[in-house]
């Protein structure tokens, strides 16, 4: 039985440490080097001049939570996926804009995705002075 392991261990290689295989090899995970998983979506919010961006626009931070809200009764998108932020300075969720549906067809993806997996979406810019397609930058990922 040993002549067998050693003909698997010899031929597979295990008999070289992992440092011989790879010499980027790094033995175990330093704790400071926490996995960040990457974004599923980043997009600009579609449609923030039409909708009530101004209205909160001194109380969204970056890094907040948005709220993302299927609307397959819309008539023009089907897919379309409202953005909300949940004001706590006017008591209730204001809407904010769309998941964008041009660029990229995020809102089908998003819409989809939101049937059979848990989403959040956070603010990563924010900028009032940029032209109205660039104010709200989003990211969404999934929560696990």
């Amino acid at each position: 039985m040993g002549d067998m392991a050693d003909f698997i261990n010899t031929e597979c290689g295990e008999d070289e440490s992992d440092e011989q295989r790879n010499p980027d090899y790094q033995q175990g995970i330093d704790e400071t080097d926490a996995y960040e998983p990457a974004p599923l979506y980043e997009f600009y919010v579609a449609g923030v001049q039409h909708h009530k961006l101004k209205e909160c626009i001194e109380e969204i931070k970056e890094g907040d939570a948005l709220i993302l809200v299927a609307e397959p009764s819309n008539q023009y998108d089907p897919n379309a996926v409202r953005v909300e932020f949940s004001s706590l300075n006017q008591d209730r969720d204001i809407m904010l804009g769309y998941v964008p549906a041009a660029k990229g067809d995020y809102s089908s993806k998003v819409s989809a995705a939101l049937m059979i997996k848990n989403l959040k979406c956070t603010v990563l810019e924010l900028n009032p002075e940029a032209k109205s397609w660039e104010r709200l930058k989003v990211a969404i990922e999934e929560i696990v």
